[in-house]
């Protein structure tokens, strides 16, 4: 994985994205945790509103989700990238978009609660 990190900047770029947007969304978690009902909302929408509750804890299994695909995307990526770029490069832009996703999630379940 070295080698490859190094030696396309493309790799090292959309792998230094998907970090700083998990770290974010860690760090965001983090942050905010003390000041979390112990019950919170985790699914709502407009037309039934709030339908699914947990616990503070739930965030944080957001996030390890994130996290573990990212590190499954990676894996995959790496294991594909000499046989078919196309695949890895499909995994790493997986990665950016999960991690997006996850900072969205995080934030919005921290800002409505």
């Amino acid at each position: 994985m070295k080698r490859i990190v190094l030696a396309h900047k493309a790799i090292t770029v959309i792998l230094a994205i998907s970090f700083v947007l998990m770290l974010t969304s860690g760090i965001l978690t983090y942050t905010n945790y003390g000041r979390l009902a112990p019950l919170i909302v985790l699914h709502f929408d407009a037309l039934h509103g709030v339908d699914t509750f947990g616990t503070r804890a739930s965030i944080w299994g957001m996030w390890a989700l994130g996290l573990t695909m990212n590190i499954l995307n990676g894996g995959l990526a790496y294991e594909f990238y000499n046989r078919e770029r196309f695949l890895a490069y499909l995994y790493l832009g997986a990665n950016v978009l999960i991690s997006l996703i996850a900072l969205i999630s995080v934030g919005v379940m921290v800002t409505v609660n």
